[in-house]
């Protein structure tokens, strides 16, 4: 063999060594098409064997969207594994059914069955420890990175594939072949007079990342030949500072966030102390944490957080994998639909009252001094009567404190959540709104109405606790009287209006 095929082959040699990608006992499960890339792969792993003790075996998937070539493809794979004396798993899948059925792209279905055929054969090998390697290369590389680029992927997705990562509990996927490129590939397997098969869709330029293969890169060659070279040395660049990033980013979310059963509360601290760069890197991570996948988080949905944290208390978005962003008022929660909508399900289901009446003795006893406190299910609310000097500055701009103009109210008050019906007046001269159209224009989230409390004259809204007052209860230049009611205890805390 020439010294041209013996240099690639150390290049191949050096990854496998400086990466650890097989250390002596290991158990090697290849994937194998019958390509080009995984030939040579096969190849290269038969040879290294020399070198290192370890166990070797080939996987193959027949997708099931080629038919007879399809077909051909797998007896030409099972004809090299039996020539070179190496054990082959096959397994056959139905990609087109299965994107039907969940609603994906073909190609990203016949990913998907790929590696589950491949965690599969790692857990039924028995072995200790197993290394799937697939024959990714440089080119690959290089489609990745444009590919996760033009998706709007963070640091960590233009730093491509890395070498070896964890592909579930029991295995590691391994890519030995991310140091050379497509065309020394095809040289070694001319050299070697090592034939391969030729998969037609890999030509289809319907899918994306064929067109970055047969249109973008031959463009950027054309600019400059050693841009695939240059792309795969910055990914590598940008995957070391995405490694220090996410050391970094677990320090801080280890201050700044509570992760609960499906959710995670953001802290303002993670808004107001740190770098945006590092206040991305920690909501992406948040947002792959809760969705169970970094796939289709992009740069796009941090930024909705990151304008969310700014904006007022109820605000909302939709995120992928069913997920909702709610500001709140100690910063941002995320959490997945499914959950929110049980936690609130499960806090109207408490055994507690719904609803409280403030009778007349009551409001009698609040002209004491001390006023009154009514004791609810998640806090405290105190109403005391006092009289008003006239000085309008003195009317408190909280969120949960309120001055009601007590010479306007009927003393016949309740507190409870909301009913059909519910209106608030919105001026004065009378105007009304329903409460759920107040509701949607704060954008506060369904599953949260039903948990907050009002005071109300029978329909009438006095106070939305944590919102707005009635425009018939404002202290005015007449008013003798007010009504201070106090909303505190839980999370219930004060902070002032914008």
């Amino acid at each position: 063999m020439g010294d041209w095929n013996g240099k690639m082959r150390e290049q191949v040699y050096r990854l496998i060594e400086q990466e650890k990608l097989i250390e002596p006992g290991d158990f090697v499960l290849a994937g194998v098409s019958g390509g080009a890339d995984s030939v040579c792969m096969l190849l290269l792993l038969l040879a290294y064997q020399s070198k290192c003790s370890y166990t070797l075996q080939a996987v193959h998937v027949e997708h099931g969207i080629r038919g007879e070539e399809s077909r051909q493809d797998e007896a030409f794979v099972k004809a090299l594994c039996e020539e070179h004396g190496v054990c082959c798993r096959s397994f056959a899948v139905d990609a087109p059914d299965y994107a039907k059925r969940r609603g994906i792209g073909l190609e990203e279905a016949a990913r998907e069955l790929r590696y589950d055929c491949y965690a599969r054969a790692a857990k039924e090998s028995g072995a200790r420890r197993v290394k799937v390697a697939l024959a990714h290369h440089a080119d690959d590389n290089a489609e990745t990175v444009l590919f996760q680029m033009v998706r709007g992927s963070g640091i960590r997705g233009l730093g491509g594939m890395r070498p070896m990562r964890r592909m579930d509990d029991a295995a590691f996927i391994i890519r030995p072949l991310l140091a050379v490129s497509r065309s020394e590939i095809e040289a070694y397997l001319e050299e070697c007079g090592q034939p391969y098969r030729v998969d037609a869709t890999n030509l289809d330029t319907e899918y994306s990342r064929n067109r970055i293969r047969h249109k973008v890169i031959p463009e950027l060659t054309a600019v400059n030949p050693g841009a695939v070279s240059h792309i795969t040395r910055t990914a590598g660049t940008l995957l070391a500072l995405s490694d220090y990033l996410a050391k970094e980013t677990e320090r801080i979310l280890a201050v700044t966030c509570r992760f609960g059963q499906g959710d995670c509360e953001i802290g303002e601290a993670l808004f107001k102390n740190y770098p945006t760069v590092l206040q991305k890197e920690a909501v992406h991570e948040v947002l792959s944490r809760i969705a169970g996948s970094r796939r289709d988080i992009a740069d796009v949905h941090v930024e909705d957080v990151l304008r969310l944290s700014e904006l007022q208390v109820g605000r909302m978005l939709d995120l992928p994998y069913r997920m909702q962003a709610v500001r709140c008022y100690e910063g941002v929660r995320i959490r997945r639909e499914a959950e929110a909508a049980e936690t609130a399900e499960a806090e109207a289901a408490a055994d507690h009252p719904a609803e409280y009446e403030i009778t007349e003795e009551l409001l009698a006893a609040a002209e004491s001094e001390e006023g009154i406190a009514i004791v609810l299910a998640d806090g405290i609310l105190r109403l005391r009567v006092r009289d008003f000097g006239g000085e309008m500055q003195e009317i408190p701009k909280k969120t949960y404190t309120k001055w009601l103009n007590y010479d306007k109210i009927k003393r016949s008050l309740r507190v409870r959540r909301r009913v059909d019906k519910d209106y608030l007046t919105i001026d004065g001269e009378g105007h009304t709104k329903k409460l759920s159209d107040y509701f949607t224009g704060e954008k506060i989230p369904k599953e949260r109405r039903n948990q907050i409390w009002l005071l109300a004259e029978g329909t009438h809204i006095l106070w939305v606790v944590g919102g707005r007052i009635s425009a018939d209860c404002r202290i005015d230049n007449h008013t003798k009287k007010i009504l201070e009611v106090q909303m505190s205890g839980g999370k219930y805390r004060e902070d002032q209006e914008d």
